[in-house]
């Protein structure tokens, strides 16, 4: 059974520009690479209930050196817990690009998972 995922973005603090600010387009292509993570997260979880689906939104900070901090979980319409921390547990141990200057940024991503035939 195939899965497919769909990965949104939205920033919160964030802003394009040469001071080393990360914008939503250079989060959404680095949460991408790790989307097949993501997928095992949602078809370890559809093996047992193959009719789930779902959204679940992250809420994370990128500090300056690219490390993710504060990761939770503001919403999970799967109904399934393990999915949902298997989720936080990928995005905890992406690496964003770092900054040379900045504050921390935050970012609000939803991953919507329906199972396909």
């Amino acid at each position: 059974m195939a899965v497919a995922l769909l990965a949104l973005g939205t920033a919160g603090a964030a802003a394009a520009g040469s001071s080393g600010q990360l914008d939503a387009f250079v989060v959404r292509e680095t949460i991408r690479k790790d989307l097949p993570r993501i997928h095992r997260c949602y078809e370890s979880a559809l093996r047992d209930e193959p009719e789930l689906a779902g959204k679940v939104s992250v809420r994370f900070a990128v500090l300056r050196k690219g490390h993710v901090q504060a990761v939770q979980v503001i919403e999970n319409t799967t109904g399934n817990p393990a999915v949902e921390r298997c989720v936080a547990r990928v995005v905890s141990a992406i690496q964003f690009p770092s900054r040379r200057t900045g504050k921390s940024l935050r970012f609000t991503f939803p991953f919507v998972f329906a199972p396909q035939d």
